[in-house]
């Protein structure tokens, strides 16, 4: 299990949402449009008193689980070891990733048990800069359940 928090900034407006994962197949997904639930191929959408039960597209929430952006790809990236530093009083080791494309970064903060603590995606699409935020915590909390709405 994990919780994760999604900030993307330099948009149209920025967007902020939460997700908690309880493996094997259990998402709750916080937006600003209200909480979405997901347990295996059903998604229980919530909005105005009621729930909607739909079928989720394949890959709808593989931005949380993969560490690498679709389009990225691994054999055009180099990786820099930018050394030791702490995150949320939590000790990381700093990476950064160049791709193809100059203009874009991707940084890594991984913990000493190798989870992801923090990725950051920065680059320029259409002219204007982006930032992807998404820190991750409460890994493996037995707290953490996901039931159905």
């Amino acid at each position: 299990s994990f919780h994760a928090e999604l900030e993307v900034v330099g948009g149209a407006q920025p967007v902020r949402s939460a997700m908690d994962f309880v493996a094997p197949d259990r998402f709750r997904v916080q937006t600003p449009a209200g909480p979405q639930t997901i347990i295996g191929d059903t998604m229980y959408l919530q909005a105005d008193g009621a729930i909607r039960q739909v079928p989720t597209p394949a890959g709808l929430l593989e931005q949380w689980r993969n560490p690498l952006p679709a389009d990225a790809l691994p054999a055009d990236l180099q990786a820099e070891d930018l050394g030791s530093q702490a995150l949320e009083g939590v000790e990381t080791r700093h990476y950064r990733l160049r791709g193809a494309q100059p203009t874009e970064r991707l940084e890594y903060w991984v913990d000493a048990q190798g989870l992801p603590r923090q990725i950051v995606r920065s680059g320029s699409s259409n002219g204007h800069s982006f930032q992807v935020r998404l820190r991750y915590s409460r890994f493996n909390d037995p707290a953490l359940r996901i039931e159905l709405p």
